[in-house]
């Protein structure tokens, strides 16, 4: 029986709270002689672009990055996932949530639909899409499968793709060509992570549904477990999210997270230019990851690159940040964070962009900016580059966030 875990969560507090800084973590309480612990992080979306221009960022997301706590989860559901004006997933529900039973310890992240549908060009219904990581018995593995209750291609069903292998490619007229199951896991030294889409679609010719260049992610799972260790790695970084009062608009673009770094190596998540409808135009965006754990040090640094924002009259330069946390076997431990942004203008205006941790600027009758917003904890760190507050539509927008930890 594995021994149980204690826990204490760091939650952001005032105005961190409201624009993000920081999700809930949940850390592990006593000294650098604490027991090994296990790590668990994963996600769901409902759908996500991934290349190009499509109005839309991840929609209907269920997360949750690094938490030693085995009972953690996240739901979400919605009427319709959104890209580009069109309802390409409705009845959209998606789940993340971690277990510990006499299977082994891990993490499972489901999405379901009751149907995806790229106008009269493609109809799946009954879709669902699931993937799990688990520890057992001294031994990582992972599942991940898509199913299908009908698939219908133009005015063609095709019964013989209801169970596809993975990552089968079909031709869509008037479309281009969609990937079926897309799934995988990747095993290293500290843990395993694995993925699983029910659908990607790849817009490669012109169509009134989605923009020609464009690859859509529908349904798009994925799931992390570390292995027992003295100490984890945590943190996330993303490009932008908005929220109007408690709505999200637009969740977090080129999402990393991670519990057991990369061993040493830096991974890249891009994606293309985006709108976020009615409220911003957003340049390209990518995230980096770079981190180890291990016996005698374990440290992660995160950074996140956004070419350029507009809101309105508003144009926002290059915004970069960046968060990194580390700690040796003798209990040394440290975390640092930076930020910057090239430039501000309304029009033919310039504003000075301020120096220094969580300065303000109001542009009257546009927004109020924030600039370089931080939050500690002990050994975690989280930097947001700029916070805009969109006066006449309610809306926050968060540009850059990187943050940094360790938990032992």
């Amino acid at each position: 029986m594995r021994p149980r875990i204690g826990y204490k969560k760091l939650a952001a507090v005032g105005v961190a709270a409201v624009v993000g800084v920081a999700s809930t973590i949940a850390l592990t309480s006593g000294s650098a002689s604490a027991s090994p612990v296990f790590g668990y992080s994963g996600y769901s979306y409902g759908t996500d672009v991934e290349s190009g221009l499509a109005n839309s960022g991840p929609q209907v997301i269920s997360k949750f990055g690094c938490t030693t706590d085995a009972n953690k989860a996240d739901k979400n559901d919605i009427a319709a996932a959104n890209v580009n004006g069109q309802a390409i997933a409705r009845s959209v529900k998606t789940d993340t949530h971690g277990f510990n039973n006499a299977s082994g310890t891990g993490v499972t992240s489901t999405a379901v639909a009751a149907d995806v549908r790229v106008g009269n060009l493609l109809t799946l219904t009954g879709v669902k899409t699931t993937t799990t990581s688990k520890y057992s018995k001294g031994q990582l593995s992972y599942t991940g499968s898509t199913t299908f209750a009908g698939v219908r291609i133009g005015a063609i069903t095709v019964p013989s793709l209801l169970n596809p292998k993975p990552n089968t490619k079909v031709a869509v007229p008037g479309l281009g060509y969609i990937v079926l199951n897309r799934v995988g896991g990747v095993k290293t030294a500290s843990g395993i992570y694995s993925y699983a889409q029910a659908v990607v679609l790849h817009a490669t010719v012109k169509n009134q549904y989605i923009p020609q260049g464009v690859d859509v992610a529908v349904l798009k799972t994925r799931a992390e477990i570390s292995k027992p260790a003295t100490a984890l790695v945590i943190g996330d970084a993303y490009g932008t999210k908005a929220t109007a009062d408690k709505l999200v608009v637009s969740d977090a673009t080129s999402l990393q997270t991670t519990c057991q770094g990369t061993e040493g190596k830096t991974v890249r998540v891009a994606v293309g230019e985006l709108n976020i409808p009615k409220v911003a135009y957003v340049g390209g965006v990518y995230t980096t990851k770079n981190g180890a754990i291990g016996a005698d040090k374990s440290y992660i640094n995160f950074t996140s690159h956004v070419a350029g924002v507009k809101v309105g009259n508003l144009s926002i330069g290059a915004i970069e940040s960046s968060a990194s946390a580390w700690k040796t076997k003798d209990n040394k431990a440290g975390v640092s964070s930076s930020s910057t942004i090239a430039s501000i203008k309304v029009g033919n205006k310039t504003y000075k962009v301020p120096t220094g941790e969580n300065k303000t600027l109001d542009i009257p009758g546009i927004a109020r900016l924030t600039f370089n917003q931080v939050m500690r904890q002990k050994r975690y760190i989280a930097v947001n580059a700029l916070v805009i507050d969109v006066y006449s539509l309610n809306t926050k927008v968060v540009v850059g966030h990187s943050a940094a930890g360790v938990v032992s």
